[in-house]
């Protein structure tokens, strides 16, 4: 019963609507800058299929990849955020937080039950800018066999070849490895969300902690932090897509960002048990 009203003030929140838009508004960006820049680098005289790394090598598998790098690490941790925050903080704005604990509920079940909607969807959400952005490939550029060269974004540090069934297979495990990288962020947002009173709060500091925590892992002047952050593992499911996927290596990413949202769930469910609403 909790399930499904925390499943309705989702749907009817607005949240799903506003992500699904600007996702999908992304991916037609995404498609424009790489049409854009194509013609720029050659001076109009080839299609669409090429750009700057390779002259022959782009097709739609290759633009969803790369799309999907960049929502992965910069714009599906904002939506985590905005879920995450938005869970616990926005009952207590709104006093509504009073009205559930005043039911035979306990707090547990309070707190796993708006976990379990958070999570659910963020996954629908990993899911469907993965769908959305396959399905603009295809139809934008066509299929084919997936080729990654070392270049700026460092997909791979060596060349990789996948036949077209072997891709999405890749992209298939792709969708649950992403969300277990935004299930970071999110569980982040939802300690944050046990201390603050207002979600906008929640969600500022959440989205400003990961973004620096992000910046730091990618600098090399931090190197010898980058282990004890989280997002220094964020884009392991790159691993995924390479001619021998080194499986110790992805599963023990997998593990320590598991290991990192277990973390923040303990802490924000200790905090959530013990503190008092007034």
């Amino acid at each position: 019963m909790l399930m499904r009203f925390e499943m309705l003030k989702l749907s009817r929140s607005g949240r799903p609507v506003v992500a699904a838009v600007s996702l999908a508004l992304f991916l037609v960006l995404m498609l424009v800058g790489f049409y854009t820049y194509a013609q720029n680098e050659t001076g109009g005289q080839v299609d669409f299929r090429y750009t700057f790394e390779n002259r022959s090598y782009f097709n739609g598998l290759t633009f969803a990849i790369y799309a999907f790098y960049f929502g992965v690490a910069m714009l599906l941790p904002v939506f985590a955020a905005i879920e995450g925050g938005s869970q616990i903080a926005a009952e207590t704005a709104a006093g509504t937080i009073h009205t559930l604990l005043a039911r035979p509920l306990s707090r547990p079940k309070i707190f796993l039950t708006k976990l379990a909607v958070a999570v659910i969807f963020l996954a629908l959400a990993v899911g469907f800018f993965l769908l959305i952005a396959l399905l603009i490939g295809l139809l934008a550029v066509g299929w084919g066999d997936l080729n990654l060269y070392p270049g700026v974004l460092q997909m791979t540090s060596r060349p990789q070849h996948l036949t077209q069934s072997e891709a999405l297979v890749a992209f298939a495990m792709a969708w649950p490895a992403a969300t277990i990288t935004l299930l970071a962020p999110l569980t982040l947002s939802f300690l944050v969300s046990t201390w603050v009173r207002n979600p906008v709060n929640a969600v500022g500091v959440s989205v400003s902690v990961y973004l620096v925590l992000y910046v730091i892992a990618e600098v090399h002047f931090f190197r010898d932090l980058r282990p004890f952050l989280f997002t220094s593992y964020g884009s392991y499911w790159r691993g995924l897509f390479r001619s021998d996927v080194y499986w110790p290596g992805v599963l023990q990413d997998a593990c320590k960002l598991l290991a990192f949202s277990m973390f923040f769930l303990a802490l924000a469910y200790r905090r959530f048990s013990r503190r008092e609403e007034t």
